[in-house]
């Protein structure tokens, strides 16, 4: 479950910047229009920072849509709840001579839950307009002032905030009267912004920022655009005060007033507990134990209640009741490790596949997600509490190789959750196809997966037949007339490798040619990445998580078939993997294909992206390689 953060969308000026500048699409610099599809005429942001525990944000974004690809970058919202009060809000809207066509109202504005669930519970709420065009392009004035209590986010500046958007002028402003101490990073600043503040008031301005537009296999759009982040010394987090400068006291502070106390379980379950562990010496299969306990105990609902949605439920009640969130679940299976002697740790991460990490370089309420940490000697067990089919230490994609903050009682402290190796990432197929005279064939093909493949798709047991008739028929869409006739799944959660069997059939296999029949060799197809052609690429290559592929394939052949041609071995090594291909008889009517196909995990300068392309079109080339097989029976 991800914990909902309040998002700040605020700008400052009360005057319609429609009444001040001319919006015609005539009048954005032509440099600022090249590839786009949105052009930020102007965003202004205004954070007053009134006391510890008092805040006002203003925000003012103007934004010209080019095409529907843009459409997005129109969306007009803001969350609240008992602690955010919006003040007031509306939305414009212009045409591209820059006339104003509409105008919305805070009563024309839809109010929302602020998760996306019906079973649960929250107190956050969104106020948001989605503006359907009639026509393109158009500019929307969007303008928002909100009071918040919640001074544990500073929103932070990110002016250009998604690809095919430039920006014409963007305005950060932190006034901060009472001289509360600021942490502030900064990045990618180039001589378009400028900085006029000081050490406890922000002033930034951006003009004039280019485009940048998105290509595949690379960095996140943070590593090139430019931002700021910001953090009070002293804080409030509905109405509970803080003081921190190092991650050491933030997770103290933390654990004080969000963890402490809310690890109280029943009597009856604990000694549930006891009888469920008794005899068990190793600390691993006991702590194995307690967590598939919990997995089949609770079950996963949002939950966006307690202090700012930051604290979780109390252990007893989710022992009660039977479901929790991610705060909730994790400290409900931590209390439960920890009443049979077991140590572990409250982990704050950002989950996603992106990998993105706690920003360690500034002190502040991060993330959106909580895991478990279970300390042992010699490794680090990670538990993921808001799955029911999770194996025991498996995180998967979600939550794999980033920082994370451990919240413990004497402080915070920045780890790195755990790294899945390409050689741990595994797929392994074995197929054994018997070709007919008629070209008609039987298969059998088995694949394993382990590492992050594993958690790709041990899901697919839990689904309908017919749909996983439809998944398995695109994967092997490359043969004709295909028939699965049996589908089995063993999914071995202690070894956490998940195996699929499959059983299919079906007619004119392979391409004929005379008195030849060209055979595919790729029952299973290795898939490269995607590479398309950038002239030139502009952004770096960066591959973030590595794979292991190897594919055996046994063909025999009919009586009065023979193998005439099979294809020479091909070993290919880089920095970017690897390729190895071999084809050889094994038998007068029998010969065996297989291929091993490493890609490596890493950054790569923009230079290199030429090379990693030849690479993966020169696997594809390889996977469409043919053995020839005469006819010398006719």
């Amino acid at each position: 479950m991800k914990i909902l953060f309040i998002l700040l969308i605020a700008g400052y000026s009360s005057i319609s910047y429609g009444q001040e500048k001319d919006l015609a699409i005539s009048k954005i610099p032509f440099q600022l229009l090249l590839n786009v599809n949105s052009v930020v005429r102007n965003e202004e942001l205004l954070i007053e920072v009134e006391d510890v525990d008092k805040m006002s944000i203003i925000t003012k974004k103007v934004i010209t849509v080019l095409n529907a690809n843009g459409d997005d970058s129109a969306i007009a919202y803001q969350y609240y709840d008992d602690n955010i009060k919006i003040r007031k809000q509306f939305l414009k809207v212009y045409n591209a001579t820059g006339n104003e066509i509409k105008e919305y109202k805070q009563r024309d504005f839809k109010d929302v839950s602020g998760v996306s669930t019906n079973d649960l519970f929250s107190d956050n709420r969104i106020s948001y307009l989605d503006y359907t065009p009639t026509e393109y392009p158009y500019t929307i004035e969007y303008y928002c002032e909100i009071k918040s209590g919640n001074t544990a986010f500073i929103r932070s500046w990110m002016p250009v905030k998604r690809y095919a958007q430039s920006v014409e002028e963007s305005n950060y402003i932190l006034n901060n009267p009472k001289l509360i101490g600021l942490r502030v990073i900064k990045n990618n600043m180039s001589n378009r912004i400028s900085n006029s503040g000081d050490d406890f008031n922000l002033k930034y301005k951006a003009e004039n920022l280019p485009a940048y537009n998105y290509e595949n296999l690379s960095p996140p759009l943070e590593t090139y655009t430019p931002y700021v982040k910001v953090a009070l010394d002293k804080f409030s987090l509905v109405g509970v005060e803080g003081e921190a400068t190092t991650w050491k006291d933030f997770g103290k502070w933390q654990y004080e007033h969000l963890l402490k106390g809310r690890d109280v379980l029943p009597a009856k379950t604990v000694q549930d507990l006891e009888v469920l562990t008794k005899g068990i010496s190793d600390t691993l299969e006991k702590a194995r134990l307690i967590y598939e306990y919990a997995q089949n105990k609770t079950r996963y609902i949002s939950i966006q209640l307690g202090i700012g949605g930051w604290m979780p439920m109390l252990a007893s009640d989710v022992d009660n009741l039977g479901y929790g969130d991610c705060k909730a679940l994790t400290n409900y299976t931590k209390s439960l490790l920890e009443s049979q002697g077991i140590s572990s740790n409250y982990a704050i991460v950002f989950a996603g596949d992106e990998k993105e990490s706690i920003d360690k370089d500034i002190v502040s309420m991060q993330g959106n997600h909580v895991i478990l940490n279970v300390p042992q000697q010699g490794e680090e067990v990670w538990l993921e509490c808001t799955s029911q089919t999770h194996p025991f230490n498996y995180l998967g994609d979600f939550t794999d190789n980033r920082d994370v903050l451990l919240v413990k009682p004497n402080g915070g402290e920045i780890v790195t959750t755990k790294k899945y190796k390409a050689s741990e990432n595994v797929i392994h197929t074995t197929t054994h196809l018997e070709l007919g005279s008629d070209r008609s064939f039987k298969a059998e093909g088995k694949r394993s997966s382990k590492g992050i493949e594993y958690g790709n798709i041990y899901p697919i047991a839990k689904i309908d037949e017919q749909k996983q008739k439809t998944y398995y028929k695109n994967v092997l869409g490359h043969i004709n007339y295909l028939e699965l006739e049996n589908i089995v799944h063993t999914n071995n959660k202690r070894a956490q490798n998940f195996e699929e069997t499959l059983t299919f059939s079906g007619a004119n296999f392979g391409t004929t040619a005379g008195s030849r029949i060209l055979i595919p060799l790729n029952i299973f197809k290795i898939e490269g990445e995607d590479v398309p052609r950038y002239k030139p690429r502009k952004l770096d290559l960066e591959i973030l998580r590595g794979k292991t592929v190897i594919d055996e394939l046994i063909i025999s052949i009919p009586e009065n078939y023979t193998i005439e041609t099979l294809p020479k071995a091909i070993d290919i090594n880089n920095q970017f993997g690897s390729y190895n291909f071999q084809v050889s008889a094994i038998a007068d009517k029998e010969f065996k294909v297989t291929r091993k196909y490493v890609l490596n995990d890493g950054l790569w300068k923009k230079e290199e992206y030429t090379a990693f392309r030849n690479f993966m079109n020169q696997i594809n080339l390889l996977n469409n390689q043919k053995a020839v097989i005469a006819i010398i029976n006719q």
